[in-house]
């Protein structure tokens, strides 16, 4: 069988088109359409300016009469009896003029034809524009469109009167503009055309078309702003006052600077261009006709074997046997043979679209679900640290007044310290929540009784206000764990918080400890507001909590429960919860890797007796710096204090301190290099303590402290009692703890 490629069957409809033939002659007809619109408009142009010739002319024909009539004026103003009879008989034989005036050159009018002599006149001229043109350069001028007192339009045509080279008098034509519209009557214009003049000021002095309705009108927008845009001369299209669309041209006289416009119906080259299309229509309806002819016969050989493809594509996709068509078009049969191949991928492909869709939205959903836990958190992060700023911004407020008696100032120094406090929890929660996530929190293990630990929590829980109201009630049995003491109590702490929080006042809580075989479990089971199990299955993810109201009376950031299970398994153990539901109360469990009770325990060190120390505290904030050096002598200490790292080195060489307290974040100098310089001017038994005092509190912060050279890294806010502790163990360089 010979193959036929189906392009080759397309080229023979492609000879039978028109779309060539459609392109080549439009484009011909829009140049010959576009060159008779600039033909036209050209026409406009010069018979605007044959126009404006003309009305020079007219105006120039007022101008040297004028001049003849000021060849003759008196040389006195008492002698204007026979001047006015002169002037009335000129005025007589022109009848495109209605009065004609004598003035002196301050304006003031000395006769008037129609006016007897002596008789009060006007003082002013009606046009000063023109008149004050006249008086300055001694020449002609014509006048713009002014009204008459008494009613009715007029054009003044001025010229002076010399003596000499002195203006004498300035004699004035008032020019009727229906002399101007019988100039335009004897053009012989095509009536459908719309001419208009103007003068200097674009007022209509006369229009071909309803003149007596248009006079002293400004021109239609379209051509006011063609006249603005063009210059002197120029054309475009316009709308004439009645609506009517039109091409516009104009000319504007260099003497007068009078302007003429028309406007020519833009049907004159529309018609043309119609006629033109309506032949290329009918040619093209032809042309169509003869091409349908050849696609019938091209389209046959083409149609019948695309319907049985179209058929075999139709079973295939019911999946029965497919007939293939029996074509000699190359393109057909390559078709068939690709959807054949096709059919064998169709299944696998589904079978793996649905995957990536099933994954798509469960990545989607968490997705969401995580931007929405964001977006609470965040919001719950404003909440939790503006209310606890809010009550220390009162409270500072309360001690700065001079009516705040002791007890007053006592609750408000016990508000700051306890606000103080909950914000460092907060901070320490952030904190700790990262590191165990990012696995870099460091543990310090050793043996300790479990019940010991919980019991001390159980202790601090109900010293607290809201613990005071629940009955806390703790069964603990001795169970030992390898494990850090301070992240133990924290364990249990975070599970008591967790429980008073959603146990309503008066509420139960029950705390126990006991050893069960390999482990050590510690259970806290509540009464409170229980959880449903779509929030059991997600109660350790960071930052999520029960439905709570507006005011969130239970606080916190949805840290404490993601801190516990990151901190247990660390341990090496377990953390899990459960719920029967909605207020039926909550069981958390955790577990841990029992050992047995050493038969040693280290007992801890007494601590030494505090001594008054010489202390330098160098830090840049000012009130950081004032409130430690205040801290510090309350307790008898001498102190001193630096802004920076150079107030620093100039006050260590003057005396060596015992202690020094440094910010790591100093201007000009950092902490780090000031510490590196104490230790290379100091000898080594005279060598201060160096204490970093700093917000930084990463493990690498305190591994980069320790290698530029301090003893001990303590991160603000620095707990009172630690301080003291650093200060009475002047030799032990021992780092504070996280969260000190």
């Amino acid at each position: 069988m010979r193959f036929v490629l189906l392009r080759s069957r397309l080229l023979l409809l492609a000879a039978a088109g028109m779309i060539p033939l459609t392109l080549v002659t439009g484009f011909v007809l829009w140049l010959l359409a576009q060159q008779y619109r600039t033909q036209t408009a050209r026409s406009g142009v010069e018979t605007a300016r044959a126009l404006s010739t003309a009305v020079d002319g007219a105006l120039e024909s007022s101008i040297s009469a004028l001049v003849s009539l000021a060849s003759v004026s008196p040389d006195d103003s008492s002698d204007l009896t026979h001047y006015q009879e002169l002037l009335q008989k000129v005025l007589a034989a022109q009848p495109a003029w209605t009065a004609i005036k004598l003035a002196d050159p301050t304006g003031h009018l000395l006769l008037r034809t129609g006016s007897s002599i002596g008789a009060p006149l006007a003082s002013m001229p009606r046009d000063p524009e023109s008149f004050g043109l006249a008086v300055r350069t001694g020449r002609p001028v014509v006048g713009n469109l002014v009204s008459r007192p008494e009613g009715g339009l007029y054009v003044p045509v001025r010229v002076p009167v010399l003596r000499g080279t002195t203006v004498r008098y300035v004699l004035t034509a008032e020019l009727v503009p229906d002399s101007l519209v019988s100039l335009l009557g004897r053009q012989r214009l095509p009536e459908d055309w719309v001419v208009s003049i103007f003068d200097a000021h674009d007022l209509r002095v006369a229009r071909s078309r309803l003149h007596e309705r248009y006079l002293g009108t400004a021109p239609s927008p379209s051509l006011a702003e063609l006249m603005k845009r063009r210059g002197d001369e120029g054309y475009g299209p316009i709308h004439a006052l009645e609506g009517d669309e039109m091409y516009g041209a104009y000319s504007r006289s260099s003497t007068t600077h009078w302007s003429v416009a028309i406007g020519i119906p833009r049907s004159l080259t529309e018609d043309t261009a119609l006629r033109s299309r309506m032949s290329f229509g009918a040619g093209l309806m032809l042309s169509i006709a003869f091409a349908a002819a050849a696609a019938i016969l091209v389209g046959r050989s083409v149609a019948v074997p695309m319907r049985q493809l179209r058929e075999a594509a139709d079973a295939l996709g019911a999946r029965r046997r497919p007939l293939w068509p029996r074509t000699q078009i190359r393109e057909i049969h390559d078709v068939a043979s690709a959807l054949a191949a096709a059919a064998n991928e169709q299944e696998r492909y589904a079978a793996e679209r649905q995957a990536l869709l099933r994954s798509e939205q469960e990545s989607r959903a968490l997705a969401e679900r995580a931007s929405r836990a964001k977006d609470e958190f965040l919001a719950m992060l404003g909440h939790e640290l503006r209310n606890p700023l809010s009550a220390v911004a009162n409270a500072s407020h309360l001690l700065d007044s001079p009516l705040t008696g002791g007890d007053a100032a006592a609750r408000a120094r016990s508000i700051i310290r306890r606000q103080v406090a909950h914000l460092s929890r907060l901070v320490d929660d952030l904190l700790d929540v990262t590191r165990a996530m990012m696995g870099k929190i460091v543990l310090r293990r050793r043996p300790i009784d479990l019940a010991d630990a919980t019991a001390h929590a159980v202790t601090i829980c109900r010293s607290t206000e809201p613990g005071k109201s629940r009955r806390i009630v703790g069964r603990l049995e001795s169970a030992w764990i390898d494990a850090d003491p301070t992240r133990v109590e924290q364990i249990a702490t975070n599970l008591l918080n967790n429980a008073v929080k959603y146990t309503p006042p008066g509420g139960a809580i029950e705390v126990s400890v006991q050893s069960a075989g390999p482990d050590a479990i510690l259970r806290v089971v509540d009464d409170g507001i229980g959880m449903p199990p779509d929030l059991v299955a997600r109660v350790f993810e960071p930052f999520v909590q029960g439905d709570r109201e507006l005011d969130r009376p239970q606080g916190g950031l949805g840290l404490g429960l993601t801190l516990i299970q990151r901190l247990t398994a660390l341990h090496g153990g377990t953390a899990s919860a459960r719920s029967d539901g909605p207020n039926r109360g909550s069981e958390f469990i955790v577990t841990f890797p029992s050992i047995r009770r050493p038969t040693e325990l280290a007992r801890p060190a007494a601590p030494e007796p505090s001594i008054v120390r010489d202390v330098l505290v160098v830090d840049d904030d000012a009130d950081a710096r004032d409130s430690l050096r205040l801290l510090l002598e309350l307790r008898g200490h001498r102190v001193r204090i630096a802004a920076d790292a150079a107030s620093a080195l100039i006050e260590i060489r003057a005396a060596t301190p015992d202690v020094v307290f440094i910010d790591i974040g100093l201007p000009m100098v950092d902490g780090y290099e000031l510490v590196r310089r104490i230790r290379a001017e100091t000898e080594v038994g005279r060598r201060p303590m160096l204490i970093a005092l700093t917000g930084y509190g990463l493990p690498q912060d305190r591994q980069k402290s320790a290698e530029a050279g301090f003893d001990v890294h303590l991160v603000k806010p620095a707990e009172p009692t630690e301080i003291d502790r650093l200060l009475a163990h002047r030799l032990s360089l021992v780092s504070a703890p996280d969260g000190a």
